[in-house]
Order: structure tokens, then sequence, then C-alpha cells
């Protein structure tokens, strides 16, 4: 029985439809068709998720040997896109390096114009543009981020912050809060800390100008991420509290864009609250954070969103089977933002790795690069590597010293 053939009896016998199992590994249904009916061939990573999803205890991974040879898994890098990645990292061995960014990395440029932008070499004046195009390009651009799309959306950032900084009125301060806050994320993500407090800095200031909840909320949440980034866990939650008894007596007349922000704000609060081992206060910022998920939109703040906070509090509280547990709760696929799914799997991640189960863990790192590759770049999913490394120093777990090597993890 070859491949597809195995698969589709072991999908048959757990019951499971093409639908469940394209939920549970991250292919399309048609390419698992495709699969099935030996059409395509597929990467080891496929046989490996299926084999876990399906409980077939190695068989699938057997059958996948058996048909393709015993070559080791390579994951989401073994070609297509990835090589286009090191073809693109190879020319741009003479890009712009800058500090904090590995040198010839192609978001090197991009954070430079960034940066150039929010803090230019001499004075500059804004560029005009009319309130409904800037919310248009402000709207794009928050969906650049959901989907991870970082180097990119640093770019075009770098155009919109002529635009806020000629911005007036409330609703021109209140779009103008909205990119510099995106600026401040997206400079997170690319590990600049040092831009990103710029850019939080001019957030503050725009945010409190228009008097938008959602954009004070965001605005917040950015210097809550900063302080937390740089060890002030204590500075973190106090400022999520203070922020709180602001917010809040604003919040049964304000729109649903910002009972989002102030339950993502209350999230990462309590990421800093249980880093100081205070508890209390993190589980009851989070239940404040699920809250608000029900009056938010889901693009901005979900169940499913709130989830993946959980899982992280839990870790840091040293719960790991807890954490597992609430990430059981639900689909992956209820989380509707990338870059929250990508976070989901590698918070899975770091639980089954504090548990011991290392093929788990993993396989769910490599979930979260196939779903949202910068992602896995980013210093938490690099230290998980690190961890599995240490674990298992000849680095017999599949596709482990691979995903290390994309990541730039050292080996």
């Amino acid at each position: 029985m070859g491949f597809g053939e195995e698969l589709r009896h072991w999908r048959e016998r757990r019951k499971v439809s093409l639908s469940g199992l394209a939920q549970a590994t991250h292919y399309s249904k048609g390419y698992l068709s495709r699969v099935e009916r030996g059409q395509r061939n597929p990467e080891r990573l496929l046989a490996e998720l299926s084999d876990d999803a399906l409980g077939a205890d190695g068989k699938l991974v057997e059958a996948w040997v058996s048909d393709f040879g015993p070559e080791p898994m390579l994951g989401p890098g073994a070609g297509g896109e990835a090589t286009k990645r090191r073809t693109f990292l190879k020319s741009a061995s003479t890009a712009l390096v800058l500090p904090g960014l590995p040198e010839a990395d192609p978001h090197a440029n991009a954070v430079a114009r960034l940066r150039d932008a929010l803090v230019p070499d001499s004075p500059v004046t804004g560029e005009d543009m009319s309130l409904t195009a800037f919310g248009r390009a402000v709207t794009r651009a928050r969906r650049d981020f959901a989907a991870a799309r970082y180097a990119g959306l640093a770019d075009d950032l770098a155009d919109l912050v002529p635009v806020a900084r000629a911005a007036t009125g409330p609703g021109g301060n209140a779009l103008a809060a909205q990119v510099y806050h995106l600026a401040a994320r997206t400079l997170i993500k690319l590990a600049m800390p040092p831009y990103a407090w710029v850019a939080a800095h001019q957030a503050e200031q725009a945010a409190q100008a228009s008097g938008d909840i959602r954009a004070i909320a965001e605005a917040r949440r950015d210097m809550v991420s900063l302080f937390h980034r740089a060890a002030d866990y204590g500075k973190a939650r106090n400022l999520t509290a203070r922020a709180a008894d602001t917010l809040r007596p604003a919040l049964p007349n304000a729109d649903p864009a910002a009972w989002g922000a102030y339950g993502t704000l209350m999230s990462t609060g309590a990421i800093a609250a249980a880093r100081l081992e205070d508890r209390h206060t993190a589980l009851s910022m989070l239940q404040e954070a699920e809250e608000a998920s029900h009056r938010s939109p889901k693009l901005v703040l979900s169940a499913g969103h709130v989830v993946t906070y959980q899982i992280g509090v839990f870790i840091i509280l040293g719960d790991a089977g807890t954490a597992i547990e609430r990430a059981r709760r639900i689909a992956a696929e209820e989380i509707p933002t990338l870059e929250r799914r990508a976070g989901y799997f590698t918070g899975i991640a770091e639980a089954y790795t504090l548990w011991g189960k290392t093929d788990r863990a993993v396989r769910a790192l490599l979930v979260a690069e196939k779903i949202a590759p910068a992602e896995i770049r980013r210093s938490n999913p690099r230290r998980v590597i690190e961890d599995l490394l240490h674990r298992d120093p000849h680095s017999n777990l599949s596709g482990l010293r691979a995903l290390a090597r994309r990541a730039s993890v050292a080996l």
C-alpha cells in the first residue's frame, strides 16, 4: 500500500474527513485529496503531522519512507518559496546591516527606511492624503500585519509615516496613531526595540491628541510590550493596570474595535504579571481580555487570540499541562490572523518542550513556520529551538537541525 492509500486508510479508520485533516495539518483539502489519489508527492512533514493527528503510531511515516526514501524531513524549507528565500539571502549579502539584525538580513533595508521615516536626518514636511485614502492605506497595513508580512509592511509604513506626521483633527490623529502603532509592533517583530520605542512614543502622542479609545489602548499596549521586553515586568503590569482604570469607564460607549484593543492590552499585561508570579492579577487580566473578545471584531481580538495568551501565561507559571489543555479548547482555524495562529503553535511547542514531549514540540514549530515563516525568526521560538537542541544534542528529532538553520540558531 502506497503512502496515499495508507493516508486514506487511516483517515477513514479514524472517521476523519478531508476537511478535518486539513484543519489538523494546515494542508489544503484539495492537496490532501491529490496526495491520497497519488497525484502529488508530499513532504515528510505531512506524513508526520498526519501520523500524529490520526494516531497512526508511525505507520504513515513508514509508508512515506517506503515510497520516497529515508531522507530527513526538511519541512517548509525544502524547496519552492524557501529556495527562493535562500537565493534572495545569498544575493542580499551586501545589504545594509543594522544593529540587532544578523548580517545580510533581508529585512534590513525596510527597517532602515522605516527608522529614517520615524527619525529623519533633517526636518521634513508631512505629506497630504485624503482621510479616506489614508484610512484605506491603514486598513491594508493592518491586514499585512495580521498576515505576518513584516518586511513588506515596514517598507509601506515608511511611506505612511510622513502622511501621519501631517495628519490633523481627531480622525487624522487616530489614523496617525494606528500608523505609529503598527510601526512599533512591526519593529518589535523584527527585533528592533530601540526604533520601536520611538514609534510607540509617537503613537502615544497621536492617540492622546485624537482622544480615540482604541488608539489610546493600542499605544499603551506598545509601551507595555516594550517594558516587558526590557524585563521591567513590574512597570509593564502596573502600566496595564493604570490604563485599565482610565479606559474601563469609557468602554460601555466604545466601538467594538476599542474593546478589542482593550482586550489585547489586558492580555499583554497578563504576561507581565505572570513573569512576576502574580497569578491572581494575570488570571484576572486574562478574564477581562476574554470578556472583551466577545464584543470585539474577530480580526482584532477573538477568543482564539486570548487562548494564545493563556497558553503563554501558564507556560510562564510552569504549568505546561494546563497550557496544552487551554490550547485544545480551540481549533487553530478559530484564530483569524496568521500572526497569532503561528503564535498559538509556538506556544504549544514551548509547552511540549517543558513537558518533555520534544517530537510534538518540533512538529508544532514546523506548523508555525509553515503558517508564518517570519515568526520562527523571533526570539521566543528561537529560544525553544535552542532548548530542543540542548535536550537532544545529537538532533535526532526529525527536521530540528534544518529548522534551526532556517531560524539562524547556532548548531
